[in-house]
């Protein structure tokens, strides 16, 4: 038995299917980590894996990047940890404000899903109005209204046009099925979704770029319609950009789509994978969450503005804000991509790679990859053998076949021939097999 297995068995007695998220179950048990440093995790079993999962993307930097772990480390040292204000959380502040574009005004939380908790909070008291419309696939957590249409069935889709609400998760509130789902990059069905449902819709929250069913970007157009659409309806527009940002350009999506939306959530990368996320948005929007004026939305959290996770923040986001580590990190795309094109061709295996900032996805299928329907055609069949081979040479990559890998930039290049050698013996199984 191996130490993974018996620590599993120990967890279970405890733990209901041993883990404390459920994307980290593995049947017949998941593996159990013990130190991670640059692109590596060593297991419990004193087995090193090159991490192409990397946090789910938040640890841009690699895994115990010197100037994080020297800021953490200090700030531990001074024995503050929480339910205080720091000057890091003051230098945190200010560094992202230098790097967003059109910067409005911001408050840390710890998760995304808290983030967008509290964005919606702030569009339902400025609108008077309750319902969310999100796109249809997309993840944004797992409160009620939003954890709707993610990952659903094909028999749970619904017209294209007019796509579905199914639940993701049994014990949701009712209400949550109110949500409108819209079809991502459809922009006359979107269109008309959205004015039918304007009097009741408080917010509409998109990710630029769905990410959590591979790499999916938005059109400009789509996302144009979006923000000329909800400034005439009076719908607060909400960028999800806990993935996007701050791969995809030091300012994120924002930057590179030239589009501002009202609020914006941030996290994953903001602290090299320490649990700090953040509302970022139009001053008088914010100004409903200030204290000093009577603003009636409350913002509370014993944990918002942890000492260590604003010390990472605040000497991790200067790393990003002059574009070089995105640069590194789309060089080692394109090459993976270009090798999975060349893999594709020489094995007669439809396959591609889509990304950027280091997020990558590999589909299975010819494409082209528009929206959740898009997809879905991709072959899981094909990505378990990946998966699989991978694993066997030590190379960590999401088991769903519809997630997002990711590079950091402690990742070389010699990395990535390691997992195109990876995948080429992948394909050469999936010729032989299908």
């Amino acid at each position: 038995m191996t130490t993974s297995h018996a620590l599993f068995q120990r967890a279970s007695r405890y733990v209901p299917g041993g883990v404390h998220s459920n994307t980290r179950f593995q049947s017949p048990h998941p593996v159990y980590f013990h130190r991670a440093e640059g692109p590596y995790l060593w297991d419990v079993e004193g087995d090193r894996y090159l991490d192409c999962t990397m946090g789910n993307a938040s640890v841009m930097l690699g895994h115990r990047h010197p100037d994080v772990d020297a800021a953490v480390t200090a700030a531990v040292s001074r024995g503050l940890t929480t339910g205080v204000e720091t000057e890091d959380a003051v230098h945190a502040v200010e560094r992202l404000a230098g790097m967003i574009p059109d910067f409005g005004r911001v408050k840390f939380a710890n998760t995304g899903t808290e983030a967008l908790m509290h964005a919606l909070a702030i569009a339902r008291h400025s609108t008077g109005r309750e319902r969310v419309a999100k796109a249809e696939g997309a993840y944004h957590g797992w409160f009620d209204p939003l954890w709707v249409s993610t990952w659903p069935a094909p028999d749970q889709l619904g017209p294209a046009e007019r796509p579905a609400a199914p639940p993701s998760s049994a014990g949701l509130s009712r209400s949550a099925g109110d949500t409108v789902v819209l079809p991502f990059n459809d922009l006359a069905a979107t269109e008309r979704l959205l004015r039918e449902h304007a009097a009741e819709l408080a917010a509409v929250v998109v990710e630029p770029v769905l990410i959590d069913i591979g790499f999916i970007p938005a059109t400009g157009e789509y996302l144009r319609l979006l923000r000329d659409l909800t400034a005439e309806l009076g719908i607060v527009l909400i960028f999800d950009e806990l993935l996007t940002g701050f791969r995809l350009a030091p300012g994120g999506a924002r930057q590179v789509y030239g589009i501002t939306p009202d609020l914006t959530t941030y996290g994953k990368a903001i602290a090299n994978g320490y649990p700090l996320a953040a509302v970022e948005g139009r001053t008088d929007l914010l100004a409903v969450t200030d204290p000093s004026s009577g603003g009636p939305v409350g913002w509370v959290g014993t944990y918002n503005g942890h000492g260590s996770a604003v010390a990472a923040a605040a000497a991790a986001l200067p790393l990003l804000a002059d574009g070089s580590a995105q640069a590194y990190l789309d060089k080692l795309g394109t090459r993976l991509r270009e090798g999975f094109a060349e893999l594709s061709r020489t094995y007669d295996v439809p396959a591609l790679v889509a990304g950027a900032g280091g997020h990558f996805q590999p589909y299975f299928m010819s494409g082209p990859v528009t929206g959740y329907r898009t997809a879905m055609a991709s072959d899981p069949a094909r990505y378990a053998i990946l998966h699989r081979v991978a694993r066997e040479r030590r190379i960590l990559l999401p088991a769903k076949p519809l997630l997002h890998a990711a590079l950091s930039t402690a990742h070389t290049e010699a990395d990535v021939e390691a997992l195109l050698e990876a995948a080429e013996e992948a394909f050469a199984e999936m010729r032989s097999t299908t």
